[in-house]
């Protein structure tokens, strides 16, 4: 409580008033840090001219945010609920918010003819999941040795492996 008391700048009195319960404190906190990433994105996608440096970027920016404690903090909270549904499909819906940002990203693509229109919800899933799935790496490599393996593997979901390995 000590260290959200800093990072939230209340009093643990105003905290206690305010939110019934850890778990719906968490879930602010939870809300609040995925808005901030996605605010941040918005703010930096600009410098991105093409659909590919944007992908790239975005996993970049996936990146840069695993140093925010709330990041495994909510995949473990997420695992460790499994009995309460209404606090699975909050965390789950605030956990989904990137997606929507990454379909955005795809539908401009889309907008340029590189990629069907009719398949954006699901190639967004699939970057979605892939870039997810590449997260448990975070206790195996530094961040630099994570953003080599999040850009390749951009590379992977751009170009396929097979023509990666003809260029090589």
């Amino acid at each position: 409580m000590d260290e959200l008391v800093r990072y939230i700048g209340v009093s643990k009195g105003s905290i206690y008033y305010h939110f019934k319960s850890k778990e719906e404190l968490f879930i602010q906190l939870l809300a609040r840090q995925n808005r901030e990433w996605i605010n941040a994105w918005m703010e930096k996608s600009s410098v991105f001219s093409s659909f590919e440096e944007k992908v790239y970027g975005i996993a970049d920016h996936m990146v840069d945010d695993f140093q925010n404690p709330l990041v495994k903090v909510g995949e473990e909270f997420y695992i460790s609920q499994p009995e309460n549904q209404d606090l699975l499909n909050q965390i789950l819906q605030i956990m989904q918010g990137p997606r929507m940002l990454y379909r955005d990203i795809f539908a401009e693509a889309a907008k340029e003819g590189l990629l069907p229109e009719e398949d954006l919800d699901e190639i967004a899933v699939i970057f979605s999941s892939m870039l997810d799935g590449l997260s448990t790496s975070y206790y195996e490599r530094s961040s630099d040795e994570l953003r080599v393996l999040y850009r390749r593997s951009v590379g992977y979901f751009l170009y396929g492996i097979l023509d990666a390995n003809k260029s090589k």
